[in-house]
């Protein structure tokens, strides 16, 4: 998901047609210019060379979203599938985070395993939460910001570990081993501790097969094992 707003201006894309390293390319109706989707990067025409801004998305699948979002209306056509009942391709998939020229991928098999994985991308620390049950994904900066926290002493960055709860087993909440404050990811806030109210800023990720993923972005480092190397 790419923000459409170039210099201020918002611009109207549709599916170009062609294919770019196997994958999806737009055009823009204001310039003609040509766009390729995993970069979000136009790649002929007046504006090659300018990239979009990549925006924070969540891709579930539809119970999960549906289970947070009871309300959710969705618009499709009699032509489409809305229901996928298989849980197993997202598993084939990998986490692609890519800040300024560095870029990380995360095999979400590996990372499901482990619940929280804290690494770095480039110079920039970051979390990556998984689940395998919801299949929802989290990507933070560690590096916790004044919100509603006011004036209070911030940690550098954060580690961040899954805690179960004693009176409920197969439940757990995410604490960082720095001041065991707890955050809700689904808003990226303390809520409880000595840090509550700071918040995380989103990492902005992409869902991708790691061989897609690896064509655009050739420098990449991967984190985890493939799904195939898994036990």
């Amino acid at each position: 998901m790419h923000d459409r707003r170039i210099d201020g201006v918002v611009h109207t894309f549709g599916n170009e047609g062609a294919l770019f390293k196997s994958a999806m390319t737009w055009w823009d109706w204001e310039t003609q210019s040509i766009w390729s989707q995993p970069w979000g990067a136009a790649i002929d025409g007046e504006l090659t060379g300018t990239r979009l801004t990549l925006l924070p998305y969540e891709l579930v699948p539809w119970q999960t979203w549906l289970d947070s979002h009871p309300e959710t209306k969705v618009l499709i056509d009699e032509r489409a599938n809305l229901v996928y009942n298989g849980l197993a391709p997202i598993d084939r998939f990998v986490i692609g985070v890519s800040i300024g020229e560095d870029a990380k991928v995360f095999y979400f098999a590996s990372s499901a395993i482990e619940g929280v994985v804290n690494e770095t991308v480039g110079e920039y620390p970051v979390a990556v939460f998984a689940d395998e049950d919801t299949r929802r994904i989290h990507v933070f900066l560690r590096s916790p910001q004044p919100g509603l926290s006011g004036s209070q002493e911030l940690p550098d960055q954060l580690t961040f570990e899954l805690v179960e709860i004693p009176e409920s087993p197969k439940v757990t909440k995410v604490q960082d081993l720095e001041t065991n404050s707890t955050w809700d990811l689904e808003h990226g806030v303390a809520t409880e501790g000595p840090l509550k109210g700071a918040l995380l800023q989103r990492a902005p990720w992409v869902s991708a097969y790691y061989w897609a993923w690896e064509d655009f972005n050739p420098h990449t480092q991967f984190w985890g094992d493939r799904f195939d190397e898994l036990d």
